[in-house]
């Protein structure tokens, strides 16, 4: 299982907000996503796209709201009717893949995160991770990982 550990910045995404008690890559919750980001990309967007999960329950052992968007480099960057998300700067861990359809990437990258958790790979921080898109078939997914992780 490939993936590096970086640091990041503090990240801010804003954009439109999905609840789901589960990460939405498949079945209903994933159609959408796909019609939410449809909708998104319509617009002009200020900043790159991005994703940010946060607010993380640990009952549910998944994070509770789902932002995607667009990343800011200001609060200024915000557009009127979005939500923005403030991912702290720290430890994470990055696994990248590429494909033709992005939902079947990011579906299998989130396999992944799930198989190195399981493995004890890495332990997850849960105070936001992230996932941006540096082209139409590139997907790089930061998770944050405790400070302790090597």
């Amino acid at each position: 299982m490939t993936f590096s550990v970086v640091e990041r910045p503090e990240t801010l995404v804003a954009g439109t907000v999905l609840r789901s008690p589960a990460m939405a890559i498949e079945g209903v919750r994933r159609v959408r996503v796909e019609q939410a980001w449809r909708e998104m990309l319509t617009r002009q967007l200020p900043g790159p796209t991005g994703t940010a999960y946060i607010d993380f329950l640990p009952e549910m052992e998944s994070y509770q709201t789902h932002i995607l968007g667009y990343q800011c480099t200001t609060i200024d960057d915000l557009q009127p009717g979005d939500i923005l998300a403030r991912i702290p700067a720290g430890k994470y861990a990055l696994f990248t893949d590429s494909g033709a359809n992005l939902g079947d990437v990011i579906a299998g990258l989130w396999t992944r995160i799930w198989e190195a958790e399981e493995r004890n790979l890495i332990k997850r921080a849960y105070t936001g991770d992230f996932e941006q898109y540096p082209s139409r078939d590139k997907v790089e997914v930061y998770v944050a990982i405790a400070e302790e992780q090597k």
